[in-house]
């Protein structure tokens, strides 16, 4: 029933549990306004809020959906790294932006008119057509709703699609559009070439250094290094700390026994259902099949469609109906169950694959647990180091002395830049992937106290900004070897065009590809028709696009796809795509309609957003992504 309801996105329903997902990244951009109003709003378009519960609610049940669709449990480090967080975020704004247009323009819905939708909407119908309400709660449990949540949902959604509905209704995709889509996606190019390598066309001599050093005065840019500095730290997060825990085998064995039933996976099953008003019907369905005929031709012949029936892969807790359920986790796979009086209906079920249960050993879970109950021992060790650290910066101390004092390890990154690499080029392991400690950094003046930096896995840097060594040009004997190299590749490319043109213009002259290709001992290539987009392995994607500007017989040149020769070749075909008739018209409008209608939602949630303005309170969003309340003394 999920499985019926999750295909059907193109109801009204369905887009209610899936978001309007039409806001992107590309409406919204990255930065916005951070504010201070409400202690407990992740952020505001108009007078429109959206609660720290609100955000929390959508971001927990994403990672729920998530996790069964990958099969584990997603952490919240997990989630922020997919971007689920700001795909939430966006997706919250805009349904907060189009609401303060709807309140602006007193839209609104009765409870009643909203309740009259959901008993018409067919995924909630029982077998008997009529609203069923054990089918209604059971999808609601699916999808982690109350009763009053959802129909708070839907009677916003409502609201919100009186507005979207009306911008995308009315648009119309233009012959031209179609016509020049058609041509843009379909048209195709054919090619013939010879891929000369560099070495045909002779040596580039070793620079000199001589050469070098005027490559490297006359291109200082390339050759500057980044504003750095020295940094002191400690660096206490729970992945860090736990290395060096040690958990003994009756505490991992204690929680393997405790939680043991979280580890296994049950048994699950493709299952289709064919549900009957009553028995006599069920009979007569069964005996049909049993005479050969296809249990989705008979589906089909009570007016269903696979959707209809398909419960997708499901566990025996999936299966609502106590009775339903165990005749269908006994029957062999491919084999069309006896009519099972179920409690709400008579169905006929059959199994088309089945996922035995994997019970998972105390061995196989030995690392997870061990991992699990470290992370967890060093987050409390964290804690307790907390208040003794501040302690004693508090009383002057220095990083290093609290470090030695408090048996804690202190680190001194003697060269790091704003992008965490160190001097050698290479990632510094201890602060590379702390986005917003080296934001601080580099934001904070040297000698002076600063607030430690929380992690994203809640640990916590302190660190000390002790010199900072301003951008500067690198002296020319640390990177003349890189000049050299550099020197020789602009050579080398300068070398390959400047061949290659000569060779479009022999051919431009009356010269073949054919003679070309004996006097470089190289054999003619044959290209299949390209569509713009089409990847192919020896033609580069710049020779394809200099082949649609040209047209049948001309002639060009580019870098050849290892980057170490020339391509040189003709245009052999130029074929315009067929007429569109009127069915692939239609299927070519389908196709194209819903862009222009999310181009026209984008922009109008992007005006939108610009009328009401839009603050985003960046402390309370980080608790609520992390699952944490809001605390004033935060801030």
């Amino acid at each position: 029933m999920l499985e019926a309801l999750r295909k059907g996105t193109g109801t009204w329903i369905a887009k209610i549990f899936i978001g309007l997902l039409v806001m992107s990244f590309a409406v919204w951009g990255v930065a916005d306004i951070f504010g201070g109003y409400g202690t407990q709003t992740v952020a505001k378009v108009g007078d429109t809020e959206i609660s720290s519960q609100d955000f929390q609610n959508e971001f927990q049940r994403e990672m729920r959906t998530l996790s069964t669709r990958l099969g584990r449990n997603i952490t919240f480090s997990d989630a922020r790294s997919l971007g689920l967080d700001q795909q939430i975020l966006l997706r919250l704004i805009g349904d907060a932006a189009i609401e303060s247009q709807a309140n602006t323009m007193g839209l609104g819905v009765t409870g009643n008119a909203v309740a009259a939708r959901i008993k018409r909407e067919a995924a909630f119908k029982g077998s008997d057509g009529n609203f069923s309400q054990a089918r209604f709660y059971q999808l609601l449990q699916a999808n982690s709703l109350s009763e009053q949540a959802f129909m708070q949902r839907q009677q916003r959604a409502v609201i919100l699609q009186q507005i979207t509905g009306t911008v995308t209704s009315t648009h119309q995709v233009p012959k031209v559009m179609l016509d020049a889509t058609n041509k843009f996606r379909n048209e195709t190019r054919k090619l013939s070439y010879i891929n000369v390598p560099l070495s045909k066309f002779g040596e580039v001599n070793e620079p000199t250094e001589e050469n070098a050093r005027n490559y490297y005065n006359t291109h200082n840019s390339e050759f500057r290094a980044p504003e750095s500095r020295k940094v002191g730290a400690i660096v206490l997060t729970p992945s860090a700390l736990a290395k060096d825990i040690k958990i003994s085998d009756e505490d991992i064995k204690a929680y393997f026994e405790h939680n043991k039933a979280r580890f296994n996976t049950p048994e699950r099953r493709a299952v289709l259902q064919l549900p009957f008003p009553d028995k006599a019907m069920a009979d007569a369905a069964y005996e049909k099949i049993q005479n050969g005929a296809d249990f989705m031709e008979v589906a089909k012949g009570r007016g269903l469609t696979k959707e209809d029936v398909d419960l997708g892969l499901i566990a025996k807790t999936g299966l609502s109906d106590e009775t339903v359920a165990d005749a269908v986790f006994s029957l062999p796979k491919d084999e069309v169950s006896k009519p099972i009086n179920g409690a709400l209906a008579t169905v006929i079920a059959k199994v088309t694959k089945i996922e035995p249960a994997i019970v998972k050993t105390l061995d196989d879970m030995r690392v997870t647990i061990s991992t699990g109950l470290a992370a967890e021992k060093a987050a409390e060790t964290i804690l307790d180091s907390y208040d003794k650290i501040e302690d004693e910066r508090a009383g002057g101390a220095t990083l290093a002395e609290i470090g030695k004092k408090l048996g804690l390890k202190y680190s001194e990154i003697v060269d790091i830049d704003a992008r965490g690499m160190g001097s050698d080029g290479k990632p510094v392991e201890l602060l590379a992937r702390q986005a917003g400690t080296l934001r601080a950094i580099f934001a904070a003046e040297v000698n002076l106290e600063t607030d430690p930096e929380e992690t994203s896995d809640r640990g916590f840097i302190w660190y000390e900004v002790q010199k900072v060594t301003p951008q500067r040009l690198k002296p020319f004997d640390d990177v003349k070897d890189e000049a050299a190299k550099k020197l020789r590749e602009t050579e080398e490319r300068a070398l390959l065009a400047k061949k290659g043109q000569e060779l479009v213009d022999k051919l431009r002259n009356g010269e073949t590809l054919a003679v070309l290709a004996s006097g470089f001992e190289l054999e003619v290539m044959e290209s299949k028709p390209l569509k713009r987009n089409d990847q192919d392995a020896k033609i580069p994607l710049a020779t394809l696009q200099q082949a649609f500007a040209l047209k049948k017989g001309d002639y060009g040149s580019s870098i050849a796809a290892e980057g170490k020769g020339r391509l040189v070749f003709q245009v052999t075909e130029a074929n315009a795509p067929a007429s569109l008739d009127s069915k692939a018209r239609e299927a070519l409008e389908k196709s194209v309609a819903p862009e222009i209608g999310d181009d026209l939602i984008a922009q109008y949630v992007r005006a939108l957003r610009q009328d009401y303005g839009v603050t985003i309170n960046q402390i309370v969003l980080d608790d609520a992504i992390t699952g944490r309340q809001y605390s004033a003394d935060r801030r």
